[in-house]
């Protein structure tokens, strides 16, 4: 579909031709995607209130999403072979993300559209992109677009967008400036933000928790200068592992393992590490360990992962190696 250049603000046709919108969310979406998701079809229903719009979540949600899901009920799928008018992928980072609407969009006659906060990369199939990277979570930027275009935020729009929020910046512990003044317009709205907290809240499940104590069994500790960095290795739940391991006092944890023929790693780290070595984890570590080893990867300064083709050790090992070159050394501890 040919886009006219007068269409310069989402969704970037007129109301008319809007008949049909996918809003896909990265694989195993998490709360801030899914919740953007929600609002950007609120946004969509209200500036063209005869279009479907479907939720897309390739490879499904994660437990907590699940939860949030039935608080904001919207119909979801994992995928369809309809044609639609919009696509807009939100909170994708990279493109590997989009699973099998990776092709999908790079095939579509439709307009598509990213919504981000992550860095961007060359070569994306998007025809319009509205990114922050200052932003720290895909919902302040979906509150961005509801601002710009004069569009009244619902309640439940409001406190789907506060949640989302909340559970990117760490219940505004690292919210941006910009985050902050879309807290305080959202409960203006409507939104509350001790309803926020207790939905937020997740009972760990015995798998989540398992993969805790195994992990800690596992640890090992380095040292890099001034910081501790602490690895593990597990199947499943690695990015709830490594921020366990970051809360358990290490500057840097690198946590990865093997699951479904893939290797996959998480990596958390404190606001300390990165303001005192300035090193950004999406993009120093996660995104060059993919263009390494062969994969792919992102996210954001303090919280991000990847997956390679290559083994669990030869992936830690890689790590470790890019970890020390960004550090200076890096010593095992006994």
């Amino acid at each position: 579909m040919a886009l006219d250049s007068k269409l310069t603000k989402f969704p970037f046709l007129e109301a008319k031709d809007l008949r049909a919108a996918a809003v896909v969310c990265h694989r195993n979406a998490d709360a801030d995607a899914y919740l953007s998701a929600y609002a950007l079809s609120r946004l969509i229903a209200a500036l063209a209130p005869e279009c479907r719009v479907d939720i897309v979540t390739p490879g499904g949600m994660t437990l907590l999403t699940q939860k949030l899901s039935r608080r904001f009920p919207h119909a979801t799928l994992e995928r369809s072979d309809e044609k639609y008018d919009l696509y807009v992928a939100v909170d994708v980072g990279d493109e590997e993300l989009l699973s099998d609407w990776k092709e999908k969009f790079r095939e579509a006659e439709g307009i598509r559209v990213l919504v981000d906060h992550h860095p961007l990369r060359d070569g994306l199939p998007y025809d319009r992109v509205i990114v922050d990277e200052g932003a720290t979570s895909a919902a302040e930027v979906v509150f961005s677009i509801f601002q710009e275009l004069g569009v009244r935020v619902d309640r439940d729009a409001a406190q789907a967008l506060l949640e989302g929020i909340m559970f990117d910046s760490s219940h505004l512990a690292i919210a941006s400036p910009l985050g902050l003044r879309a807290v305080v317009k959202l409960m203006d709205a409507g939104a509350d933000v001790a309803i926020a907290r207790k939905e937020l809240r997740s009972e760990p499940d015995y798998g989540e928790v398992l993969a805790k104590l195994k992990g800690a069994q596992r640890l090992k500790i380095y040292r890099g200068g001034d910081w501790v960095v602490a690895t593990s290795t597990v199947g499943s739940f690695q990015a709830h592992v490594a921020r366990a391991l970051v809360y358990l006092g290490a500057d840097l944890a690198v946590v990865g393992g093997e699951s479904d023929g893939e290797t996959r790693f998480s990596l958390r780290s404190t606001q300390r590490f990165l303001d005192g070595t300035k090193v950004q984890l999406g993009t120093q570590v996660a995104g060059e360990m993919s263009k390494r080893l062969g994969g792919h990867g992102g996210g954001h300064a303090t919280a991000a992962s990847f997956s390679t083709t290559a083994g669990e050790g030869e992936t830690m090992e890689a790590t470790l190696k890019r970890t020390g070159e960004l550090l200076g050394d890096l010593k095992e501890l006994v």
